[in-house]
């Protein structure tokens, strides 16, 4: 005798191969989003006074924050298996958009020969989110 008849309990049917993948790499980009949202947090935490000294500094470094957040906060809803084609799009847009800023950014401090390892740290988390929210949309 069968222990689970077809239409008794029984073990959850596995998830497609493709769907589990696609979910990994959003939370991947998930995850690197965090990092990203908590690398420029941190500077404007500890770099209150340039809110003063330099205030369109600051509000760049504002809006980079909110990129950030909202390309985790759109990561985290597609990782959770709520995804659309405008999702997509817009998971896409934000990265691109973040990687610009932070690229930029860490080429306008390399030029300068300031910042240290901090510009070029975000440069790098830019493209690694760059490169996981292409993954996922091509995935």
């Amino acid at each position: 005798m069968d222990a689970n008849p077809p239409d008794g309990p029984g073990p959850a049917p596995a998830a497609p191969r493709g769907v589990v993948a696609l979910r990994n790499w959003y939370w991947w980009l998930t995850g690197v989003s965090i990092i990203g949202s908590l690398e420029v947090a941190q500077f404007l935490a500890t770099n209150s006074g340039m809110f003063g000294s330099a205030p369109s500094r600051a509000a760049g470094s504002v809006l980079g924050l909110i990129l950030w957040i909202a390309l985790t906060v759109l990561a985290a809803v597609a990782a959770s298996g709520h995804r659309s084609r405008g999702q997509e799009r817009g998971i896409l847009v934000l990265a691109v958009l973040v990687a610009i800023g932070s690229v930029g950014l860490t080429a306008i401090h390399a030029a300068a020969h300031v910042g240290g390892l901090r510009p070029a740290l975000g440069g790098t988390i830019s493209l690694v989110a760059l490169g996981l929210a292409v993954a996922a949309v091509r995935d």
